[in-house]
């Protein structure tokens, strides 16, 4: 009985500190799991652990962090690459943007959250495109190219209010504050203020757009007529004198190096 009640009070601990520090338990995990699915899984968590700001006491650590984070992203895209893997490497893509951001290094941040929202678009995964987009805002507010932040915010609120994404919303609406807050706008104008408003009125432009082009179509109607006129007159048997087509029978040849390969892959 009394070896049972150490035992239990044994496994308690150990669960206890697995509960407490989230990177060990998940060390563990990884070691006694043999799926590469679940391993890329833990790999990503792992990731997301270093880059908490609890995890980073000190400079030191929180760069030594970053690295581990960056390598374990690493060793979770070689498998969802292998596998194809479109949400993984989406979730990868994004993990290393924030690892680099975290790290200043911008341009690399920026690169790879391009990468997620290109993939999110071809999934058609509205929910990671509006997350993509704020990230990608976010690191544009970063370095001071608030227009296009702007931009990338309002495509997001549109999409979040297309498909009735409250809490993303949100979301997008905190990323407003924060640009709003860099481009000192009054708290009169802040946030929403008109934008829900000029995305209507896009809206009807672009209605209007496709509406003046649908009237310039209608003269084709016409000729069309008159050809079904032609075709009457010709049942009627009235003589219609008709003219032989000239056809350029030589292969045109190309201009360039580049063009002459592709019509000879044809």
């Amino acid at each position: 009985m009394k070896k049972t009640l150490l035992l239990t009070a044994y496994l308690l601990l150990v669960a206890l500190a697995g509960f407490s520090n989230p990177l060990d338990s998940l060390k563990q995990q990884l070691q006694l799991t043999t799926d590469d699915t679940q391993k890329a899984s833990i790999y990503l968590q792992l990731a997301a652990c270093y880059m908490e700001p609890q995890n980073a006491p000190n400079a030191y650590t929180k760069r030594i962090n970053q690295e581990n984070a960056i390598n374990y992203t690493m060793l979770a895209m070689k498998v969802y690459y292998r596998k194809d893997d479109t949400t993984g490497l989406v979730s990868s893509y994004s993990n290393l943007s924030k690892a680099y951001r975290a790290q200043y290094k911008y341009a690399q941040a920026k690169w790879f959250i391009l990468q997620a929202n290109t993939l999110s678009r071809r999934q058609n995964s509205i929910p990671a495109i509006i997350t993509t987009l704020v990230d990608l805002a976010a690191i544009k507010i970063d370095i001071k190219d608030y227009k296009l932040a702007k931009k990338d915010l309002k495509e997001a609120h549109r999409l979040a209010m297309a498909n009735n994404l409250i809490v993303q919303d949100s979301v997008v609406k905190l990323s407003y504050t924060r640009l709003y807050t860099y481009l000192q706008v009054p708290p009169s104008e802040n946030v929403f203020q008109g934008l829900d408003e000029s995305i209507r009125k896009e809206e009807l432009a672009y209605a209007a757009r496709q509406k003046k082009l649908a009237a310039n179509m209608k003269p084709a109607k016409k000729v069309l007529t008159k050809k079904k006129m032609l075709v009457a007159n010709v049942t009627r048997g009235e003589s219609i004198r008709l003219t032989k087509p000239a056809i350029n029978w030589e292969i045109p040849m190309s201009s360039t190096p580049a063009d002459s390969l592709k019509t000879a892959a044809l």
